[in-house]
């Protein structure tokens, strides 16, 4: 099966596919990227490919452009792109806008506004109102998800090595539903196997660097986001919905005015310029 391979494996799977199919590979991370780019590709002339993982996908990709694979694309998570070095750059890979598809899903107008909505009618939830406007929620759900996302940075950068997979946010919050950085580095740590750091050194790197950032929303994971507001709207208007379930109606509710108007939508689409192709059916 898919996930069960590495991008050496994946790579011999795209040549195997190419040999009954002619469509254009779109290799993607995930399956949760396919369920959403499936409802906006053009599936008779393109296929998308879960690599199961950004390792995997790289690993693939770097064979295809070394081998000259003809065809075969990506749309990658663009997780620390600009901000560290490493990552592909090739004219057949695309990354998305922000930290990854869901964090664009989320900045997205509408669709998370749409979900409030939705699952917090009846409990005081009102378009428009005071502290139900997109901005406020937009906000709150950043300042939840950043320290999270900004640790995962220096954790990459420095090396650190902190398990800050499927973080479990609500344990690092206050009753006021502020990070408490403490609890958050004692979380990511005790979450972690090994490691030759010193606790106290990295509480004192979150707590000074993090107040240097201006674009706080760069370092937000599109889960780490559905998590802060699942939380948010529990605490506010006693939706009991988790974070999956958030996610997954993010994505289809994703409109194609959402897609269209992000910069990722654009660059895929000069792939087939001067072509009888389309990548997208929007």
């Amino acid at each position: 099966m898919l996930q069960e391979l590495n991008g050496d494996d994946l790579y011999a799977e795209l040549i195997m596919l190419r040999t009954n199919d002619t469509r254009y590979f779109i290799v993607v991370e995930g399956v949760a990227d396919v369920a959403v780019l499936d409802r906006f590709v053009n599936l008779e002339d393109c296929l998308p490919v879960p690599a199961h993982g950004k390792v995997n996908a790289q690993a693939c990709l770097t064979r295809v452009i070394e081998d000259g694979f003809p065809e075969v694309f990506a749309i990658l998570d663009r997780d620390w792109l600009g901000l560290l070095s490493g990552g592909l750059k090739d004219e057949r890979i695309v990354y998305t806008d922000d930290y990854d598809l869901d964090a664009c899903i989320f900045f997205a107008d509408g669709v998370y506004m749409g979900i409030a909505s939705s699952f917090c009618a009846g409990s005081g939830f009102r378009v428009g109102a005071a502290g139900c406007t997109w901005g406020e929620l937009q906000e709150a759900c950043i300042e939840m998800a950043f320290p999270v996302g900004f640790l995962r940075y220096i954790s990459e950068r420095d090396g650190l090595g902190l398990n800050l997979t499927k973080f479990p946010l609500a344990e690092a919050l206050d009753n006021d539903l502020s990070v408490d950085l403490s609890s958050l580095v004692d979380l990511a740590i005790s979450r972690t196997k090994g490691g030759a750091f010193s606790r106290d050194h990295v509480l004192a790197v979150l707590g000074t660097e993090r107040s240097m950032v201006n674009n706080r929303a760069r370092y937000c994971a599109g889960h780490d986001l559905a998590k802060a507001f699942s939380i948010l709207i529990k605490k506010r208007w006693k939706a009991k919905v988790g974070a999956d379930l958030i996610e997954r109606s993010a994505r289809s509710a994703l409109t194609p005015q959402g897609m269209q108007e992000m910069k990722m939508y654009s660059n895929v689409a000069k792939w087939v310029y001067g072509t009888d192709k389309r990548i997208w059916c929007i």
